[in-house]
């Protein structure tokens, strides 16, 4: 266990101080997303399936990835390669380096504790912005709409009031620190909520983990898109593609 790791349940651990200050993370972000340029701005969080339900999570988010090869994934799908990366985009890369760079020991650190299989899925960083009263109601990261194994959420100031990271099966409610990074379960049992925010605006860094790529992949969604879902009836059952719309 690193000796920056703290346990604060079975499964939950933190790791201080990683998103250290002088990596002035947000600010950077805000410095290329205040140009609202080429689509590099806040979107309006979506929930699962890709809907917007501002009752059940009401936030902004940036989603950034850099892919083998140095490309870069941004916004809500802007997809660059490396050869055409703006003066911005290579900020927005380097800020998801900085930003995953001081997870890896953390994340193999977890690993390690709790004998896991190599994680290789990492998926885009989410960077979360709450102002007043912006929160996300009660989820688990694993679910009908999404796989994975293990939930990181990141949080790179604590100058706020409110915004507290909620286990509700646990009873455990966390006002993290700056620069601390969670770990833990993304199953139902780690079910969680992050509480509105009372006053100032709270940035975190958010990413899921899994063992395979494959459930990620576009392929697999067109194998999902062929299943229909009946909670009265049948279940689970495919519809052949020449069949569905009819």
């Amino acid at each position: 266990m690193l000796p920056n790791a703290e346990t604060i349940y079975p499964g939950i651990i933190v790791y201080r101080d990683v998103f250290k200050k002088e990596y002035n993370l947000a600010e950077r972000l805000e410095k290329v997303l205040e140009k609202q340029e080429n689509k590099k701005h806040w979107n309006l969080a979506q929930t699962g399936f890709d809907t917007l339900n501002t009752d059940y999570r009401d936030a902004w988010d940036f989603k950034i990835k850099e892919n083998d090869g140095g490309s870069l994934m941004y916004g809500n799908g802007n997809h660059v390669q490396q050869e055409d990366l703006t003066e911005d985009e290579i900020e927005l890369r380097q800020i998801w380096r900085d930003s995953k760079g001081v997870q890896l020991s953390a994340v193999a650190d977890y690993m390690n504790m709790f004998q896991l299989p190599p994680l290789n899925y990492w998926e885009s960083f989410n960077f979360i912005k709450y102002a007043k009263n912006q929160h996300f109601n009660v989820h688990s990261d694993h679910g009908y709409s999404y796989v994975c194994v293990l939930s990181s959420v990141g949080y790179i100031n604590d100058d706020y009031e409110g915004g507290e990271l909620f286990f509700d099966k646990l009873g455990l409610k966390i006002k993290p620190k700056a620069g601390d990074l969670y770990l833990f379960p993304s199953s139902y049992i780690y079910s969680h909520a992050a509480m509105p925010v009372k006053s100032g605006t709270k940035y975190a860094i958010v990413t899921m983990l899994d063992y395979q790529e494959a459930p990620h992949t576009p392929l697999y969604r067109e194998i999902e898109a062929g299943y229909e879902y009946n909670h009265f009836t049948e279940g689970k059952r495919f519809i052949p593609a020449e069949k569905r719309d009819q």
